[in-house]
């Protein structure tokens, strides 16, 4: 068949919701699918001149030096075709059996198109995105859920963001892991481990400056000579120094960072799955997390992981110090995640995916 993934924007920075489509991909490419992926300049039909004009000139940037495709940080399939659109107009989409919505702008859309593009899947997982969004934005959100595609979540937190817009979903499909990439290099308890790490996002729901705000505590009380790294896009400005940043790093140098650590903070107020979360955990890592409704799709508190509220940093810092304090419960944690999270393989997600479409194609 002929698939198309529609991406809410350039995938130059590694971002978790992209990373999905990507590993999806690759895996539809391999079972013989011809898969396109679309990436638009411009997101939103409304825009004034300026920003247009904006737009227009990182279009043409990006379609001459190809900076829209994850080059640096995900290992695509050449045989998976990366597009650069100037905006998601119908008639910038390719003819395909199936076009695959990933995120609410997107699905707007493309639920404005005719049948040349092809039957309508919606990869949900915006929980967060809707739990700090506008009234009008929620709104326009849930008509999106509503709208009749072939709805999927991917956690518990897809479920409940329907249930609050009236919908319903047809296939509950978790996200995956790759083993062969993210997996144990040195055991739960080695002396190797000696860091703490956590993710670096720019938006607030993300809990970032909660992280560093607990960290610090941590430090109070632990000493300061502790081991700490993050990750993400561009280094912000309010990094303290006693973190050591890693900028959009590969997936090589991604696991050899879980396998040196501990501990590994999930700080989010809302996730809709929560990706590095669970490759922390298959790496070894013992995963300090907020109960973000996202990570339950793998973590259970005080089994695999320590949950806490969102946004209580005493909460968070306490953890981290309980299992800096107590070694065996620590190991104990790792194991038990390094356990759960196998279940969760792209090769059965794939397979589920493959199995969901290859269903609806005559429907």
């Amino acid at each position: 068949m002929k698939i198309t993934f529609v991406l809410p924007g350039s995938g130059n920075n590694p971002v978790g919701g992209f990373k999905v489509v990507y590993e999806y991909a690759n895996g539809l490419v391999s079972c013989g699918h011809e898969v396109t992926i679309i990436h638009p300049a411009v997101l939103y039909k409304k825009n004034n001149i300026f920003f247009l004009s904006i737009k227009i000139v990182r279009f043409l940037q990006r379609f001459f030096d190809k900076s829209y495709c994850p080059v640096g940080w995900f290992a695509l399939d050449n045989r998976v075709r990366c597009s650069w659109v100037f905006s998601l107009e119908e008639k910038r989409i390719p003819p395909s059996d199936v076009i695959v919505a990933t995120a609410w702008q997107t699905a707007e859309w493309i639920a404005t198109y005719g049948s040349l593009p092809g039957k309508k899947y919606y990869l949900i997982h915006d929980y967060e995105h809707y739990m700090v969004a506008r009234s009008e934005v929620k709104k326009r959100m849930c008509d999106t859920y509503r709208a009749g595609f072939v709805n999927i979540i991917t956690s518990p937190a897809g479920a409940a963001l329907l249930r609050q817009c009236g919908a319903d979903y047809d296939a509950y499909i978790p996200n995956g892991i790759d083993f062969n990439i993210y997996n144990i290099k040195q055991s739960v308890d080695s002396i190797g481990r000696r860091k703490i790490g956590f993710p670096t996002r720019r938006e607030t729901f993300k809990g970032t400056a909660d992280a560093i705000k607990a960290l610090s505590r941590v430090r109070e009380v632990c000493g300061h000579d502790l081991d700490i790294w993050s990750f993400g896009p561009k280094k912000p400005n309010f990094m303290p120094d006693w973190v050591e940043y890693h900028e959009r790093p590969r997936d090589s140098e991604l696991c050899d960072l879980y396998n040196a650590s501990m501990i590994f903070l999930m700080p989010s107020h809302y996730e809709g799955w929560g990706l590095p979360g669970a490759e922390a955990m298959s790496c070894g890592a013992a995963l300090v997390s907020t109960d973000n409704v996202g990570v339950r799709a793998y973590a259970k508190d005080n089994v695999n992981a320590l949950l806490s509220p969102p946004a209580d940093i005493d909460a968070l810092a306490s953890n981290v110090v309980d299992l800096l304090r107590d070694a065996q419960r620590r190991f104990k944690i790792s194991q038990a995640g390094v356990e759960c999270i196998r279940e969760f393989s792209w090769r059965k997600s794939l397979i589920q995916l493959n199995d969901l479409i290859s269903n609806h194609k005559s429907i």
